[in-house]
């Protein structure tokens, strides 16, 4: 016979093969998820099939993999169970059964299917151990549930007897099998048909690499087959394939969003995808080009509309860089894309993601503990000044330049810090470090705004209370501690901190001018917090005596002027994009600081 069509994938899976009858679509495909191989059908795409030859799980085991999951053919080593309230059952006919009272799988699952079994709620899990015809069948069975229930009487004359012989065999052998029920000629049309659909195996099983096939890969070309017997071309009439279907994610009101590729215009293709997912599509994003996709919201009454999803896509796609400002996802509360000329940096994967994040009502104990953590590690910079503190007490016993001590301490500290900074954004930002403002900086972020952080930079004064070295070498040293400790700071806090945050919550953006974001508060609390504590040693009471103001009126106004430069930083930092105009602007302060230095008494 000739060779059967190779599937999507390219993998060889020869030595015996079948040819279809006619021409029909190649429904199925080989997919891979998180490690994870199986098999999809076009038309049925809330059902994957898994075959994992070590797969043989206890009850208990069983319940552990979740609902929706539908064991087969030994892939539960338990006996056969329906269980729908947590929609886990186990189709098999070896343990805890009597086999000469016991459909085998596939009958199994066609009587499941036909019974009312709702594998288009939600999202299932096929599970097989070995890809023998009766496993096969009750997967085609289980992949073809809505076409299983409106067979035509061709077709069902076909494949009924189909299953109800391999069933007779698989559980009882080929002497028994002869009771099942079929007519003379069916029965020898059947086992015509069983015969060429086992000629695969048969063969590989006499070459003894039965055991080194690719299951998947196997399974995909026989349910091609099954489909060669049981349907004819007229059966597709309606049928059209999406050129891609990425995936789907389950998101608000139990609605699904479905990220696909086709150049089919987006009304055609969402009248096709709601022909397979119902009334369950919620949103859908084509791409037509390479990186340009269009969202649609499909329920404009019930389904959620798409700002949310501009406003977090916004915020993790690196294409939006702010140059210009209106190169954003947006659109209407229905209809919208990606920016413009350029398309989304973003994969269909991240996108598909980014969707499902969009819409996830995070908890109270979630948003509490993401709070909490962002407040640990700001309040963990604040531990770096009493370390610097304790450094330039310990230091003076070494024997270096005393006078230059505490910028060297200052300096090695300031480092660190930066340094633990850079490694945290860089290692929690899931390869999107822009998140945490790791890009240039966009353009038109300069506003008003600026001028805070540089008169919140005059309380530095204090800092310099004991004198600007005249000598090159220290002045030197100080510039150097200075511009660490001011670099320090801004990736700790505009950086790690509010990075930890900006997915939380509404942020601003290049041109806009809305509130304070909550990861603006609280990154600029923990930045807050650390001046006080380098200014509660570095402040000299002499210093504020001479101008009538005692300590705890300077360190009253120090908070004051380091929060407003914290929230000014921060907004910065959301409008541009970038955590490089804060820390300009915290070095030209400095810098101020200096000058000011020389010129005041």
């Amino acid at each position: 016979m000739a060779d059967f069509p190779r599937p999507p994938s390219g993998e060889d899976v020869s030595t015996g093969s079948l040819e279809p009858l006619t021409v029909l679509p190649e429904r199925y495909s080989l997919r891979e998820k998180d490690g994870t191989r199986f098999i999809e059908c076009d038309e049925a795409p809330r059902v994957r099939a898994v075959i994992d030859p070590a797969m043989s799980v206890s009850a208990s085991e069983a319940a552990a993999l979740g609902e929706r999951t539908v064991l087969l053919d030994g892939a539960g080593s338990f006996g056969p169970l329906i269980d729908n309230e947590r929609k886990l059952y186990n189709l098999d006919h070896h343990a805890g059964c009597e086999r000469l009272f016991t459909l085998a799988t596939c009958e199994q699952a066609l009587l499941m299917v036909h019974g009312g079994l709702d594998l288009g709620e939600g999202d299932w899990t096929l599970y097989a151990n070995d890809p023998d015809l009766d496993t096969v069948l009750a997967l085609w069975c289980l992949l073809n549930h809505r076409r299983v229930r409106e067979l035509s009487s061709e077709a069902s004359d076909v494949l009924v007897p189909l299953i109800r012989l391999e069933g007779a065999i698989d559980a009882n052998g080929l002497e028994l099998a002869q009771l099942c029920g079929l007519s003379s000629d069916v029965l020898e049309a059947t086992q015509k048909r069983i015969g060429d659909l086992l000629s695969r195996e048969r063969a590989l099983k006499q070459e003894e690499s039965w055991t080194e096939k690719d299951p998947h890969a196997y399974t995909l070309e026989l349910l091609q087959a099954v489909d060669a017997l049981v349907f004819a071309g007229e059966d597709f009439g309606d049928y059209t394939r999406i050129e891609e279907v990425y995936g789907h994610i389950t998101i608000a009101d139990r609605g699904l969003a479905v990220v696909c590729r086709d150049p089919a215009g987006i009304f055609a293709v969402e009248q096709h995808l709601k022909d397979r997912w119902g009334d369950q599509l919620g949103i859908l994003a084509l791409e037509n080009q390479p990186g340009h996709f269009t969202l649609r919201r499909l329920r404009s009454v019930s389904g959620p509309e798409l700002t949310p999803a501009y406003d977090l896509l916004n915020r993790i796609d690196p294409a939006v860089d702010g140059r210009p400002p209106g190169k954003r996802w947006g659109g209407s509360a229905d209809i919208g894309g990606s920016p413009r000329p350029s398309g989304t940096g973003l994969t269909p994967e991240a996108l598909l993601s980014a969707l499902g994040a969009a819409y996830q009502r995070k908890s109270l104990a979630a948003r509490v503990g993401r709070m909490t953590a962002a407040a640990s590690v700001a309040l963990l910079g604040v531990f770096f000044v009493p370390l610097a503190i304790a450094a330039i007490v310990v230091l003076p016993a070494l024997p270096f330049d005393q006078d230059l001590l505490p910028h060297h301490a200052v300096a090695v500290l300031a480092g660190l810090a930066g340094l633990m900074a850079a490694i945290g954004a860089r290692s929690s930002s899931k390869r999107r470090p822009w998140v945490y403002g790791w890009r240039r900086s966009a353009r038109g972020w300069v506003s008003p705004l600026a001028i805070v952080p540089l008169l919140g930079a005059l309380p530095l004064l204090a800092w310099t209370a004991g004198g600007i070295p005249v000598d090159v070498a220290g002045l030197v040293s100080m510039l150097v501690a200075g511009a660490l400790a001011v670099a320090s700071t801004e990736l700790w806090f505009r950086g790690l901190v509010h990075g930890m945050l900006v997915l939380d919550g509404p942020i601003q953006h290049p041109g806009s001018d809305q509130a304070v974001s909550r990861a603006a508060v609280v990154s600029s609390l923990g930045y807050t917090a650390a001046v006080l504590a380098a200014a509660a040693w570095a402040t000299p009471v002499a210093a504020l005596a001479k101008v009538g103001i005692t300590p705890a009126q300077g360190l009253a106004g120090l908070a004051v002027a380091a929060f407003a430069s914290g929230l000014a930083l921060a907004a910065i930092r959301e409008r541009s994009l970038s955590i490089l105009p804060g820390l300009g602007l915290q070095l030209l302060g400095a810098f101020i600081a200096v000058v000011a230095a020389f010129v005041l008494p």
